[in-house]
């Protein structure tokens, strides 16, 4: 799917800052990019999330941050969209702010290298994990909580404060992970990457993704590489990967039946891939989710 081009801070052009909360059945926001960097905490929520050229399960309490025109998008499991059965919900908190805005604003108070290395970095997407996850969410919590703007801004500069100094996170985009997607086909990747979430478990057919976008099989290979600097193979695979890893982790599954439920033709080739993922095999794996 391609991402369209997103105008979060569209008549709010004397703001710096803004923020959204989300409660809801489920994310309904198609993979989209924006100029604004964006701190998220997932209250609520689990299913697939693509940022930049990663693909991940996502879980309620994850906390994340974006920087400036990267691609993204939460994606819920099936669960949330069966009217007759869910009762899940779709719970966030969302901060989004213009960097350029924010760090001329702050440089009239003193030096904001560290501010600007960590915003920089933030273009790879940023997952954060012990002490810092903690203090973020209280402070995004204190934040949305706060009527005036005054105590919201010091609760946006304690965040700040947080980031600009903190080593507790993961990167979730490539090193070499460069933005080529146009706003010419905003809804393009949108359909292949729904489609491959409804349907990895299958032996999906090229032929028939490419027809989603209208291109013979050649031509998707082409254009799916050029926008996700992966193979449409590399990038199922990674789906099924990580789905296989959600269900090792939720103990629902034996081993040997996980390869056929994910998709996969034979239980070597699912040993062989989840290996080259994850460093170990999935028995090994699920040894590791049972001692962690």
């Amino acid at each position: 799917m391609k991402p369209v081009f997103a105008k979060i801070l569209e008549g709010l052009d004397n703001e710096v800052f803004k923020t959204k909360v989300i409660d809801q059945p489920y994310f309904s926001t198609a993979f989209h990019f924006h100029v604004e960097c964006q701190i998220t905490y997932m209250v609520e929520s689990e299913g697939k999330r693509i940022i930049g050229d990663s693909i991940e399960n996502f879980e309620k309490g994850e906390l994340i941050l974006l920087g400036s025109n990267i691609p993204h998008v939460w994606y819920n499991s099936e669960a949330y969209f069966d009217d007759k059965v869910n009762q899940k919900h779709a719970r966030s908190i969302s901060v989004f702010f213009n960097p350029d805005k924010l760090v001329g604003l702050l440089e009239q108070l003193g030096n904001m290298q560290k501010m600007k290395t960590v915003l920089q970095i933030a273009g790879r997407g940023m997952k954060f994990y012990g002490e810092t996850k903690s203090q973020l969410k209280k402070l995004l919590v204190q934040l949305v909580k706060e009527e005036e703007d005054f105590p919201k801004m010091i609760s946006l500069f304690k965040i700040l404060e947080v980031l600009s100094h903190t080593k507790e996170y993961h990167l979730l985009a490539s090193q070499g992970y460069t933005n080529t997607y146009q706003l010419k086909d905003n809804d393009r990747m949108d359909k292949v990457f729904k489609y491959v979430f409804e349907n990895f478990a299958t032996d999906m057919q090229l032929d028939d993704v490419a027809a989603l976008i209208n291109m013979n099989k050649q031509a998707f290979c082409r254009y799916f590489k050029s926008r996700t600097q992966k193979t449409f193979v590399e990038f199922v695979n990674e789906v099924r990967i990580g789905h296989a890893c959600k269900l090792i982790t939720d103990g629902e599954r034996q081993i040997g039946n996980l390869a056929y439920e994910c998709g996969f033709n034979s239980l070597s080739n699912f040993n062989r891939f989840f290996k080259e993922a994850k460093g170990v095999t999935p028995r090994d794996y699920k040894k590791m989710v049972a001692t962690a």
